[in-house]
């Protein structure tokens, strides 16, 4: 079929890692999904080499979260109108808040929220997250967020290999799953936390938008790390 055939092709590294580049800062394009299909045919004989599927995954998906956070180290997260509507505006707030208390963690565990990825990643570059610090735990996020997935579909690829196409969309379905369950937990968490605790208008603590008014007010020597 034409979706084997594209898969067993060396541009089916290229089609995925394009789509995973994307998803790093325009969350609206399913980049795990590329992974997902390629890895779970490539375990069942019909596609391309799972070691390699990982490996591309991992960089793209660096170079996806590195274009989000030039955005937000270079235009903030409050230089357009639609940044400071009040939805978007508690996400980026919660990125803060969790930010400052665990960034690593948080890092982390956001790669698996598409929409709060972006946020997380483009407070962390405003609140000035140095680069040395950032650039490890991207490699670690992005390991362990691609690993996931490629495990899974590694499964449902074997389980299924006589009919790959079957288990590519189990291991699709799978993750979405799990995706979603993961977004709504952590929709719950923030919920339960902005009761708990007012949110974050970037003086008193260490984080600080660099686009917004506060940034003339607060001192440049205090990073996001500190």
């Amino acid at each position: 079929m034409a979706l084997t055939t594209l898969a067993a092709s060396p541009w089916a590294y290229v089609v995925m890692a394009g789509i995973l580049i994307i998803d790093g800062f325009f969350p609206f394009v399913p980049g795990e999904t590329g992974v997902v299909t390629l890895a779970a045919l490539g375990a069942a004989g019909h596609g391309p080499n799972v070691w390699i599927v990982l490996g591309v995954a991992i960089v793209a998906t660096m170079i996806g979260d590195a274009i989000a956070f030039a955005i937000g180290r270079t235009i903030g997260i409050r230089r357009w109108r639609w940044m400071r509507g009040p939805r978007v505006s508690r996400a980026f707030e919660w990125a803060a808040a969790g930010l400052l208390r665990r960034p690593t963690v948080f890092l982390m565990v956001a790669k698996f929220v598409p929409f709060a990825r972006v946020a997380v990643t483009m407070t962390a570059a405003a609140g000035r997250l140095p680069i040395r610090r950032y650039l490890p735990i991207s490699f670690a996020a992005s390991t362990f967020y691609t690993g996931y997935h490629v495990i899974v579909a590694v499964i449902a690829g074997k389980a299924f290999a006589s009919m790959p196409l079957l288990g590519a969309a189990i291991a699709i379905v799978a993750v979405i799953l799990f995706g979603a369950l993961f977004e709504v937990v952590a929709l719950r968490t923030r919920r339960r936390e902005e009761r708990a605790t007012p949110p974050p208008d970037g003086t008193g603590t260490a984080w600080v938008d660099p686009a917004s008014p506060e940034a003339e007010r607060v001192s440049s020597d205090r990073p996001l790390d500190s």
